[in-house]
């Protein structure tokens, strides 16, 4: 490949003060301007300045040939470098563009499209072509003949490349060191290229707005050489209870192709350590890159970015395997309506409550190159058109690695365009609303744990005081894999984890069931999870601020409720509670347990609507059933007081349920007061478990 150069010097001067921006260039051309014309030394080359242009005309189809002018850029400032030019002969493979950060034809950087709707910026080093990025769809490029507005933009750590005011491709600035002062146009093989004018700007950045309660002492921990090695280990996702870590492993003797990425996982020890990493094998990985993006609260659903295809190919969308006896289930897949991604990667987040999906990628409407978009999950278990989530999270840069908390509300997400350390900097923010589209102002992490590379992936336990996450400082390989304390104004909103075990309440055998939770008194669904094949586990997060009930579903099961209060969390707290289900058969006593009254009063309270809409939905499935309906207290207060109270209490659930629409004669209702306890009341325990509503079927 050949290389010709001109450059330009002038004697320049300019000085950055106060002022927000400085324009250090500006050429319209309406002469040369001092800029280099008539006919190169190889005689290939004809420059002419003519009605406000500079026209080149080359004929040698080899290598290519750069103009610049000497201006030197500040790294540690953001800057422009902006031109009007046009094709307007030659092959449409043949780029043309901006030359920036120039040395000589052996050191050059460039931002170059092809009127065939291509662009990229790559560079020389050393005389040895490097891509920085591949080749990118630009739709909008303009045809030969027709005017390209193109400008190369550093803002913060984003150096990107711009098509008549769109970003098109970014590389990260502080990866790439600045080879020299020299901006201009280049171009390759042979073609007629004319530069209407350039301008070049350069400004000062914004400060970096920390979170609050960074604590300068905290550093960042290496999960050591048990997790972490010479190749590249990314992190994927972790369990909300912090316990079972997912990352991913590219260039690694372990994986199914070497070269590809495959899912790993360890688990946290009693002691504190991680267990060795397993590979997760069929039909999980293959040979193409296989990362997980979430993991179920209940452990027993993972979910994959990527559709599996028939022929081993990757396509576009989701998708999940569920924990069997056996192991993982073949992947299913999970379309994303009109999906669309311009760039080579990508990388998503699911909500906790799997409603929700935050990915990254490149669109016709991105801001900068990869952005957040989210997407909503839709009844037939696909999702829907992806959304960007606008300017105050996307930048002209690359956002990249979401990751929602367990609140459901607080994001963290890795960017180059927002102000930070250099590198990739990992941010936090708030929802807004629930449209997923309002957000606060990013915060960065902090230069605990962000540095001067890059930082990456991270995922923040429900617990919300640590984090975990990739970076390349100081790494064995690539990534590695760094745990840290939050600072205290990232740490999510505190959560109430409940966990325990769906079990038969007749033969305490585990069940499979389907875990719902809701907001009281509404009845609105909050999540869902799915109780253990193996052993009945089950494991749910319920957010702080909400009286919440839990059931457990399962076929042949009377649905069971317990409440759960999260209205005034002050930190994480942790809940065991085993759900018992009973058996839909006659004369089986089935309690229910979210059905609530004040203190001495038998009127309904709101709470206790969503579980006794539950029993009229029943009995409206199963429209030859009969029950009788029963009402307990515990021993406290008179006898006769207590069989009033426990048979209002009764009626009035009787009268509830006959007016929603069941037939009077397919129900009775008596009190008995205290005479029929299930448990000792010597103890609040004890009778709490004896103040109760229960149904019995009495024929079928």
């Amino acid at each position: 490949m050949r290389f010709l150069a001109i450059l330009l010097v002038f004697s320049t001067c300019y000085a950055i003060g106060i002022a927000q921006e400085r324009t250090l260039i500006k050429r319209t051309f309406d002469d040369a301007g001092g800029w280099f014309t008539g006919e190169t030394s190889d005689g290939n080359c004809t420059v002419e300045a003519e009605d406000g242009v500079l026209r080149y005309e080359e004929t040698d189809d080899n290598g290519f040939r750069y103009f610049s002018e000497s201006v030197p850029l500040d790294a540690w400032r953001n800057w422009s470098i902006k031109m009007r030019i046009r094709q307007v002969g030659g092959e449409e493979k043949h780029a043309y563009g901006i030359a920036f950060n120039a040395e000589d034809v052996q050191n050059i950087y460039h931002f170059i499209i092809r009127d065939d709707g291509r662009a990229r910026i790559g560079r020389m080093k050393e005389g040895t072509y490097e891509d920085v990025d591949e080749w990118t769809t630009a739709k909008n490029v303009n045809p030969q003949g027709e005017w390209n507005v193109l400008e190369v933009r550093k803002e913060n750590d984003a150096i990107s490349g711009y098509v008549n005011g769109k970003a098109i491709v970014t590389m990260t600035a502080s990866y790439f060191r600045v080879f020299g002062s020299k901006q201009g146009v280049i171009y390759y093989g042979a073609q007629t290229v004319e530069l209407d004018d350039i301008e070049i700007k350069q400004w000062e950045p914004k400060p970096v707005r920390p979170v609050s309660g960074v604590d300068p002492n905290v550093k960042p921990v290496s999960l050591g050489t048990q997790l972490n090695s010479t190749a590249d280990e990314s992190v994927d996702c972790i369990s909300s209870d912090g316990s079972v870590l997912y990352f991913s492993r590219k260039d690694h003797d372990g994986n199914v192709t070497k070269d590809k990425r495959d899912i790993w996982v360890t688990t946290k020890t009693s002691g504190g350590s991680w267990s060795t990493p397993k590979n997760l094998g069929a039909p999980i990985n293959n040979e193409g890159n296989n990362f997980a993006i979430a993991v179920t609260q209940d452990l027993n659903t993972l979910f994959l970015q990527g559709t599996y295809e028939s022929d081993g190919s990757m396509g576009k969308g989701v998708s999940y395997s569920t924990r069997t006896k056996d192991g993982w289930s073949a992947p299913v897949n999970m379309p994303i309506d009109d999906y669309e991604n311009l760039n080579a990667y990508v990388n998503s987040h699911m909500s906790p409550d799997g409603s929700v999906l935050v990915t990254s990628i490149q669109t016709g409407e991105s801001i900068g190159s990869n952005d957040l978009y989210v997407c909503f999950r839709q009844a037939n278990n696909t999702w829907s058109k992806p959304k960007n989530l606008g300017p105050v999270i996307n930048t002209q840069g690359v956002e990249m690695g979401p990751f929602v908390a367990g609140d459901g509300k607080t994001m963290f997400f890795s960017s180059t365009g927002h102000p930070g350390y250099g590198g990739r900097d990992l941010y936090v923010t708030r929802r807004l609303d629930d449209t997923w589209l309002n957000w606060s102002e990013p915060e960065n992490l902090g230069n605990g744990v962000n540095s001067d590379e890059h930082e990456t992936f991270i995922q923040v336990p429900s617990r919300g005081d640590s984090a975990y996450y990739s970076s390349t400082k100081n790494s064995l390989g690539q990534d590695d894999i760094i745990s840290i304390p939050l600072p205290s104004g990232a740490r999510p909103i505190a959560l109430l984890m409940v966990r325990g075990r769906v079990l038969d309440a007749e033969t305490k055998k585990p069940l499979t069931a389907n875990v719902f939770y809701e907001a009281l008194p509404s009845g609105k669904l909050v999540g869902t999870a799915t109780s253990s094949a193996v052993d009945g586990t089950y494991r749910v997060g319920l957010v702080n601020g909400t009286l919440y009930g839990v059931r457990a579903e399962a076929d042949g099961y009377y649905a069971l409720s317990e409440q759960f209060d999260a209205r005034s969390l002050g930190t994480y707290v942790e809940a065991d509670r085993d759900l018992y289900l009973t058996p839909i058969k006659m004369n089986v006593a089935i309690r229910l347990n979210n059905v609530f009254f004040d203190v001495g009063k038998y009127d309904l309270r709101a709470e206790s609507y969503p579980e006794l809409d539950r029993l009229v939905e029943f009995l409206q499935k199963n429209a030859t059933i009969r029950i009788a309906l029963a009402g307990h207290t515990d021993n406290v207060g008179a006898d006769a007081d207590n069989m009033k109270l426990s048979q209002d209490r009764i009626n009035s659930v009787q009268t509830y349920v006959i007016a929603k629409g069941i037939d009077a004669s397919r129900l009775t209702a008596k009190g008995f007061g205290e005479t029929k306890p299930t448990a000792s009341n010597e103890t609040d325990e004890g009778r709490q478990q004896n103040r109760r509503v229960e149904f019995t079927i009495v024929s079928k």
